[in-house]
């Protein structure tokens, strides 16, 4: 081998080596940080008062759940799926793990494998009325943030919507509800001066099918809105709970066919 390819080979080998070395350090350094997290939101924990009274597709739902026989304070969820940002784009495979309680506040841990050599992980909360989202390239890289009232509304959506895996939270009285037929209800949760309204749509049997706002903020987006889906494609048996296990979410722009940006997998959950 010539001398000049064999140094550019050590070259690569080396780059390749330091390079995932960064990546195990990033990736070491945010769960460090995740992990510290996780602990003040699993101590730092309140019920709130229940509804006194639930329409009968929420009640119903809660009831199949079991989460009146399997009580919890938080409840963590881990994911495996894909993401895109574009519908042109590959999806990138995606690791999560969410954190829920019966109260308006969340937060999300995810890590995003862009290629082989490159991850991005965020780092999301919602918590008495403010949302922030950094985005972190190697798990120690600032690369973004994400920190207004707009965004704000968006996630006190989509912590709304998921209540679909946080069902005690469905039963407080933070969360107002109306019918508007047999298969689907409006719900609106407040925090505060914020509100986000949700609809969602269940079967005969009592299962929730979907969760739709129809004003979430695109990524990436300071003030551009879309209507996001929540698609339930299966139920299954978590720590003693019956909730979505196979899940798309979806946006769809006006006038415009929805597109799939997240396909992922519940694949394990965990009462505290």
């Amino acid at each position: 081998m010539p001398p000049v390819i064999k140094k550019i080979v050590v070259i690569l080998i080396l780059l390749i080596v330091v390079n995932a070395g960064f990546v195990w350090y990033g990736q070491a350094s945010f769960n460090a940080t995740f992990e510290q997290l996780s602990k003040a939101f699993a101590e730092n924990n309140a019920t709130l008062p229940a509804s006194a009274r639930l329409p009968d597709p929420i009640a119903r739902y809660i009831e199949q759940s079991g989460q009146k026989a399997h009580l919890y304070r938080t409840l963590v969820l881990q994911i495996e799926g894909d993401y895109r940002k574009k519908p042109t784009k590959k999806p990138a495979p995606l690791h999560a793990l969410l954190l829920l309680r019966p109260s308006a506040d969340m937060l999300w841990a995810a890590r995003l494998e862009a290629n082989a050599a490159v991850t991005f992980n965020a780092l999301e909360s919602y918590h008495n009325g403010h949302a922030k989202l950094q985005a972190l390239l190697f798990g120690i890289i600032p690369t973004g943030t994400l920190d207004s009232p707009a965004f704000a509304r968006s996630e006190l959506a989509r912590l709304l919507a998921y209540g679909l895996f946080n069902p005690a939270l469905l039963s407080r009285d933070i969360i107002t509800y109306r019918i508007l037929d047999n298969h689907r209800v409006e719900a609106t949760i407040r925090d505060g001066e914020l509100k986000a309204t949700v609809r969602f749509r269940f079967d005969a049997n009592g299962r929730a099918l979907e969760a739709v706002c129809d004003h979430r903020l695109l990524p990436g987006q300071k003030e551009k809105t879309a209507r996001w889906i929540l698609r339930v494609k299966a139920y299954g048996q978590q720590d003693g709970l019956n909730l979505p296990v196979e899940i798309e979410e979806l946006w769809q722009n006006k006038g415009e066919a929805p597109w799939v940006f997240s396909r992922y997998r519940v694949t394990g959950v965990k009462r505290l």
